[in-house]
């Protein structure tokens, strides 16, 4: 007896609804399968226009700017390695003084000699020694 009330119940509950078995969406709009059909053809013919503007770009005018750019860094640069060579000729009492404000240092560094920072170059940066 149970098991028929049981299997009755499960029936009643496990059983659809009409509307559940007719197409959800309807019959397929042809105008509108081939209008979305031209929207994606016309975003393909777009982004590969665009694509060949930007690489026209980056090779006619990016890639000469950075030539001329580094063309430029390297003469500068080889002015001031030339003006470095002539001031490590110069002698430290010539160097002009420090104001108060530069170079304070309340404790030294905890590295090397406790004068220098992290970045210290002996190339490009000098230690003056003013000791009167």
């Amino acid at each position: 007896m149970n098991s028929i009330i049981l299997r009755s119940s499960i029936r009643r509950y496990a059983t659809l609804p009409p509307h559940a078995l007719k197409p959800a969406l309807g019959a397929p709009n042809k105008a509108a399968a081939d209008a979305f059909k031209q929207s994606l053809q016309a975003q393909k013919d777009h982004g590969e226009g665009t694509y060949k503007f930007w690489l026209k770009v980056s090779y006619l005018v990016a890639a000469p700017a950075i030539l001329l750019t580094a063309a430029n860094t390297y003469f500068v640069e080889k002015e001031h390695a030339e003006h470095r060579k002539h001031l490590a000729h110069v002698p430290d009492q010539d160097w002009p003084r420090d104001y108060q404000y530069m170079n304070c240092r309340y404790k030294p560094f905890f590295w090397g000699d406790g004068d220098k920072t992290l970045f210290w170059n002996p190339v490009v940066n000098r230690h003056i020694n003013h000791d009167d």
